[in-house]
């Protein structure tokens, strides 16, 4: 007995010592910081924070400006900095545990880092290499002097995980993960039609935010400016939420606007000389195959009639399980030469994509920020390395354009590509890409505006010079539906002969619902039909409901019971076109009744914008050019802003081609620090709808100035 005791508390003492040599290994290296310091004071480079706390990057070389936007990007959100490269290097879930193991797979599922390494520097100019190392040199600097802040495994920082970052990144914006979110979801899949049957377009999903970007020309304006709305729809915090700077080099970079954590240089926004706005589209860029596999080999798939070996591999995932304790999990990758594959139990299936393998993205962003006219800008699009993104685009020389810009993949005509297409005809497969060229745009229309607010490309103005859908092939996958902006931009724009820059303003600050939305349509049929005898106890709310003059001012009495009711109809979030609006006026009605003791408060007693302690009454909501995204606050009953209207900027260049431009942010510059002055400075202004001046001479900023700094003496 006491032999086997013995032997028992040998083996757990084995055990043990295997745990703890095991969690020695899994723990993160120790990272030597002092060349990171070393590093940094190779750049020459000063920042001057305006008196909202705005960053203004001076620095010799684009490179220097770089490492000074990254440096004053880490003193504002280095925690979310740090989540983005731990995301993009898939490492997250060593960190962040199992919850975060999907990113890390989806990273290797996509094959970001074995893209990256082969064409670092082969596919890569010297340029976008200096870019990208000089901004991972920012990070470590901040780290370096920071090091108690530092996440583990996020040490060093390099160009590479700068590059990766927008490989990653630029499928989810058109809805690459939501395809993979169908597949696991296990529902019955379509295959794809062929002939006749295919050749049609599809009334394709809008994006669920949205953005807004509108440009007029001189000869519409009132005073002969030409204008442009910068005003991208996004996340208030986070990984996508807009960050505010200016960028100079005395290389020429010399350019203000928004950009996200990880990126080193804006990506929307107006040098001296044009500028524009991003909205998210959607055209169909993901392509799904249905593999027959091998019953004999399941590691083998049909094409063109033979079975051929899949390629595999292992996701090795380290998750943080508790405390410092760390498992590798292991998961199989399948590879066709379609792409990955996914093996499930519904099926198998290859996927092919926009963008897969792409790691130019960094190198066209910035022969976009650097560009001088029209034809630097789309020579920039026509690179073809971003996977999709609208562009509204405005110059001093008074052009104006939109481009629905998409890699669109050359698909074989005659299939609705829509669907799952057959796996085993290599035909299938496509290899390139259409050129810029034929991609939907409108350059100059006689009109004098473009505007895109998520919607088709086909609804860009009015008048001539519009695409037309007749033009380009359904197997594009183009969208055809209009958001309720894109009526009201629509009806506004060319409702007034000529624009001032507060008819811009007050077109901008739109707070309706279009007559024309389907929405509207269904709420004025609900209204004539009038209630049921077994609801007569709503007939108060259902009088209020029907006096609605379809907007959302702050002190609309009628707005909240309104938004709350119609939100299956106006909300793309919980957009349901079967909903039962009765039961939903219930909802609505008990609600308000609940926590504000009547149903007809003021708007602004529901629609908040909240900062820390502090709160403000809203105007706008779902889909309005106000754009207003709230998640309900079940304690108070409040709608909390979270989404939409989050960076704002209005340009005009004269008749003499100067530029000037006034901008505003939802909170501020100082995204976590809840004792600077500028962790909510800018929220006041958002709730009024007022901006401020962006300052574009340096003598102008000195006046303005509330710090003024290097990177190396901070």
């Amino acid at each position: 007995m006491k032999r086997a005791l013995r032997y028992t508390a040998a083996l757990l003492g084995a055990l043990l010592v295997a745990l703890v040599i095991y969690v020695l290994a899994t723990l993160p290296p120790g990272v030597d910081t002092d060349p990171f310091l070393a590093r940094g004071a190779d750049y020459t480079v000063r920042i001057i924070r305006d008196d909202f706390g705005v960053p203004h990057i001076y620095g010799q070389t684009d490179a220097d400006t770089a490492f000074g936007l990254a440096y004053a990007h880490a003193e504002d959100d280095f925690p979310t900095i740090q989540e983005v490269l731990l995301a993009t290097r898939g490492t997250l879930a060593a960190v962040r545990g199992a919850g975060a193991a999907q990113t890390d797979y989806l990273v290797r599922l996509m094959r970001v880092w074995p893209a990256v390494d082969a064409g670092y520097e082969s596919r890569l100019s010297p340029h976008t290499r200096a870019i990208a190392e000089a901004y991972a040199d920012g990070i470590n600097l901040y780290a370096a002097q920071h090091p108690g802040e530092v996440l583990p495994y996020v040490l060093p920082v390099t160009g590479k995980d700068v590059i990766a970052g927008f490989t990653f990144k630029a499928p989810l914006f058109y809805g690459f993960d939501g395809v993979l979110g169908e597949l696991f979801s296990g529902e019955a899949r379509q295959l794809a039609r062929q002939g006749e049957a295919a050749l049609q377009f599809t009334a394709a999903a809008q994006p669920e935010i949205g953005s807004q970007g509108v440009a007029v020309a001189p000869h519409r304006s009132s005073d002969g400016a030409t204008r442009l709305l910068v005003n991208s729809h996004q996340p208030l915090t986070g990984p996508v939420a807009w960050y505010e700077a200016r960028l100079v080099s005395q290389e020429g970079w010399d350019i203000a606007g928004g950009t996200f954590p990880g990126s080193p240089l804006i990506l929307h926004g107006h040098n001296r000389h044009l500028g524009w706005s991003n909205t998210v589209n959607k055209p169909d860029l993901v392509d799904v195959y249905q593999l027959e596999l091998n019953p004999e080999n399941p590691d083998q798939y049909r094409l063109d009639g033979e079975w051929v070996d899949l390629e595999v591999a292992s996701a090795d995932i380290l998750v943080r399980l508790l405390g410092p304790l760390r498992w590798t999990f292991k998961e199989p990758l399948y590879f066709s030469r379609h792409g990955p594959v996914l093996k499930l139990d519904h099926g198998a299936y290859a996927l092919r994509w926009a963008g897969m393998g792409e790691i130019r993205m960094l190198e066209q962003m910035l022969a976009i920020n650097k560009a001088l006219n029209m034809a630097e800008f789309e020579a920039a699009l026509a690179l073809g390395a971003q996977p999709s993104i609208n562009y509204v685009y405005a110059d001093a020389q008074g052009n104006i354009a939109h481009y629905y810009n998409a890699m669109f993949p050359r698909r074989q005509e005659g299939w609705d590509w829509s669907a799952d297409l057959p796996g085993d005809r290599s035909e299938l497969i496509w290899q390139d890409y259409l050129p810029f060229s034929a991609v939907p745009m409108t350059v100059n229309p006689a009109s004098g505006f473009v505007f895109n607010a998520n919607n088709t490309p086909f609804v860009s103005s009015v008048g001539e010079g519009q695409p037309l859908p007749e033009d380009f092939s359904a197997t594009l996958g183009i969208e055809t539906r209009l958001t309720n902006r894109a009526h009201r931009l629509r009806r506004l724009l060319r409702a007034e002969e000529t624009v001032s820059a507060e008819d811009f303003r007050r077109i901008k600050y739109d707070l309706r619902y279009d007559e024309d939305l389907p929405g509207m349509q269904r709420y004025r049929e609900f209204i004539a039909a009038g209630l049921e005898p077994a609801d007569a106890d709503l007939a108060e709310a259902f009088e209020l409901l029907g006096s609605w003059d379809g907007a959302t001012d702050r002190d609309n009495n009628a707005a909240a019971l309104a938004l709350l009711t119609l939100a299956p109809l106006l909300d793309f979030r919980q957009e349901d076109e079967d909903a039962d609006l009765t039961a939903s006026l219930r909802h609505a009605a008990a609600h308000l009744q609940q926590h504000f003791g009547r149903i007809d408060p003021p708007f602004g007693d529901l629609n908040r914008l909240r900062r820390g302690d502090a709160e403000w009454p809203l105007d706008g909501g779902p889909d309005i050019l106000r754009a207003v995204y709230g998640e309900l606050d079940e304690d108070t009953g409040e709608l909390v802003d979270v989404a939409g209207d989050s960076y704002i900027m209005f340009v005009a260049w004269g008749e003499q081609g100067q530029v000037t431009s006034t901008s505003m942010h939802s909170f501020g510059s100082a995204t976590l620090d809840e004792n600077s002055p500028h962790f909510d400075d800018q929220a006041p202004l958002f709730a009024a709808m007022r901006e401020k001046p962006v300052y574009l001479e340096l003598e102008e900023l000195l006046r303005h100035a509330s710090r003024d700094y290097t990177p190396q003496n901070p």
